[in-house]
């Protein structure tokens, strides 16, 4: 088999050496599998001695596609014609995508092991052909890898296995198999009957050129339905080749169970824990998009968070004995709560609270101990919320309006969470269909949200810490209401998110729109984070006597506009004083409009100016008044 003398001694050992009973029956049951087109789940489920039989079993038919491009790349069917060729297929699935790691020193075991850098190597390569078709690019070189064909590389990433088409897949093609069933029924037949009587009724009406427009017309029908039902397959396959990558997050409800407990509950489900390490935060993302239906993994961030891939829907819409031990929440909608950090016995106030996924989770972080004040103002929402919140002694329910909350309704607040009412822009259906965006619509929204950011800000004063998150894309409801609030309320200050967070973490806001601002603002993105897209930002009260920068900023611009102000201020009066005419007629008007007897006694004349009638005033002395005012004069002059 190609092994090195020095190793001629440990093969002949091998060969004594059994192959383990788990690789020899689920080698027997890819065969029933593959060859023989069989479902096996039944006769795995009936074998006793063989428990972890499904789980191996479903490894290797859910990445089978790409297992048979390795095999057929590395040509271990001519290099090793002694191999049994499934019993090859179930070690390279447990080496690449199981434990990692093979047990036993069979020889089919240490043949397989002689080619593991080779088959890593070339799944590495695969996996970057693979972003390089999807981002359309290609190498520097403007050649493929020699290492893997094209066709290889598109078998690696597209070929469908039919033992593991996902249950929606299945129904998606269903509906439009009847789709094509509907429009060939209503409009293809009865076109197709109108033109087979043509003769009859071309007989009975005799119109010019009958026959060539029922042709016509039959042609069109067909033409349109093919179109049509191209369209509509074509729409699908994209759909399902964006959403493939596109993970299923599964948070554990740690108030009744631990991970341990999880992943034992989620074996006993034949599913299978993909148990390795990542350098960083891109390398689980891309280990995310390539798992396989049968496999999860570990949050990279978050230690009660699961990663299953998207085909796994079908399986937690019907797993409902496991709906109060996990919770089905996105991955970007954890990042607020746990940037609150509330301790165990604090006193927390979900501001917009339903429909009750974050309360519940701080419920959670909070080992079910302290208070959460859970506020929604919509009766509908506040009845899901109160579903969602009723297994939890810690939550409190309010119906009410946000704005009239206050620190007797809701006493000892220190930290809010606010995830207001948004324009949902980064949601995954939004961003499937773009829109563009209804600016008057988005504003408004502004407003509110700058509303209610303000009032935490001001209506709690025990509150030390404040989170603000939108599910929206749009900087006029994100930095824009940071900026709005930080320059009206001093006392509290902008934290950098990511530092908080202490993780790797790809987007942050616009520091070049925002300085200051966007750099200390978190965003989730759909096409980094295969998360929906959000928006967090993390306020924390000042130390007395502290104001923030953009408070400060904005009081000094405040103020030298002031001082702006009152120079030309100054500036006017000085030439007013200059120009009596204006001012005496002013006086005039004043006396018009209050009727004096002065203008009376004139007949409705004009006033003389206020600076000619000094001897008016009985305090004032003619001579010294007026010498002292042709001094000011030529001091002016």
């Amino acid at each position: 088999m190609g092994a090195p003398a020095a190793a001629a001694g440990q093969r002949e050992v091998a060969k004594k050496i059994t192959v383990p009973t788990n690789y020899r029956k689920a080698a027997k049951y890819v065969r029933m599998a593959v060859d023989q087109g069989l479902n096996v789940k039944k006769e795995i489920e009936e074998d006793a001695h063989f428990r972890t039989g499904r789980t191996i079993v479903g490894r290797v038919l859910s990445n089978l596609p790409k297992i048979d491009a390795l095999y057929g790349q590395l040509e271990l069917a001519t290099k090793e014609p002694r191999l049994d060729g499934c019993l090859a297929r179930v070690l390279i699935a447990e080496l690449l995508f199981g434990s990692g790691r093979l047990v036993g020193n069979s020889r089919p075991v240490e043949c397989i092991r002689q080619y593991a850098e080779q088959l890593q190597e070339a799944l590495a390569t695969a996996r970057k052909m693979r972003q390089r078709k999807k981002a359309g690019k290609k190498d520097a070189t403007g050649t493929t890898p020699s290492s893997i064909t094209p066709t290889q590389s598109q078998q690696t990433v597209t070929t469908d296995d039919p033992y593991t088409i996902p249950l929606h897949s299945r129904q998606a093609a269903f509906a439009i198999l009847w789709l094509l069933v509907y429009s060939f029924a209503m409009f293809t037949l009865p076109f197709g009957a109108f033109y087979g009587t043509r003769h009859i009724l071309a007989e009975q009406f005799a119109i010019e050129g009958f026959h060539n427009t029922c042709g016509s017309v039959l042609a069109a029908v067909l033409t349109v339905n093919v179109i049509i039902m191209l369209y509509a397959f074509r729409g699908f396959r994209e759909v399902e080749e964006e959403d493939r990558e596109r993970p299923r997050f599964v948070r554990i409800n740690t108030n009744v169970l631990n991970l341990e407990g999880a992943h034992r509950l989620l074996q006993e489900e034949q599913w299978i824990l993909v148990e390795e390490k990542f350098a960083d935060y891109r390398a689980f993302l891309e280990r995310v998009k390539t798992l396989g239906d049968a496999e999860y993994l570990e949050d990279f961030h978050f230690t009660d968070l699961l990663v299953f891939p998207h085909s796994a829907k079908s399986f937690w819409s019907r797993a409902t004995h496991l709906h109060d031990k996990f919770v089905l929440q996105n991955k970007a909608c954890l990042l607020p709560t746990y940037l609150l950090k509330p301790g165990k016995k604090s006193v927390v106030l979900d501001m917009c609270a339903a429909p009750g996924l974050k309360t519940t989770h701080l419920a959670c972080l909070m080992k079910n101990k302290g208070r959460i004040y859970a506020v929604e103002r919509c009766a509908q929402r506040y009845q899901t919320l109160c579903q969602y919140a009723s297994p939890y002694g810690v939550i409190k329910t309010l119906q009410r309006d946000c704005l009239d909350l206050t620190d007797e309704l809701v006493p000892g607040v220190e930290y809010i969470l606010l995830d207001p009412s948004c324009s949902g822009s980064g949601m995954m259906k939004r961003q499937q269909v773009p829109e563009p965006m209804d600016e008057s619509r988005v504003y408004k929204l502004a407003g509110l949200q700058y509303k209610l950011l303000s009032h935490a800000m001001n209506a709690f004063p025990n509150v030390r810490r404040i989170v603000y998150s939108t599910c929206s894309l749009y900087e006029q409801e994100n930095e824009g209401v940071v900026h709005g609030v930080l320059r009206h309320n001093g006392h509290f200050r902008l934290l950098d998110a990511r530092k908080e967070f202490g993780k790797e973490w790809l987007n942050v806001g616009n520091p070049e729109t925002y300085p200051g601002i966007g750099q200390r603002c978190l965003y989730a993105r759909t096409e980094d984070d295969l998360t929906i897209g959000m928006f967090v930002a993390v306020f924390e009260r000042c130390p007395e006597g502290v104001q923030n920068e953009v408070f400060l900023a904005h009081e000094k611009q405040k103020q030298s506009y002031e001082r702006v102000a009152a120079r030309y201020g100054a500036l006017g009066a000085n030439e007013s004083h200059q120009q009596p005419e204006p001012v005496a007629a002013e006086a005039d008007n004043e006396q018009e409009v209050t009727g004096t007897a002065s203008n009376k006694k004139q007949g409705g004349k004009r006033a003389a100016p206020a600076t000619e009638q000094p001897a008016n005033d009985a305090n004032s002395k003619p001579e010294g008044g007026g010498k002292k005012r042709k001094k000011n004069n030529k001091q002016q002059v």
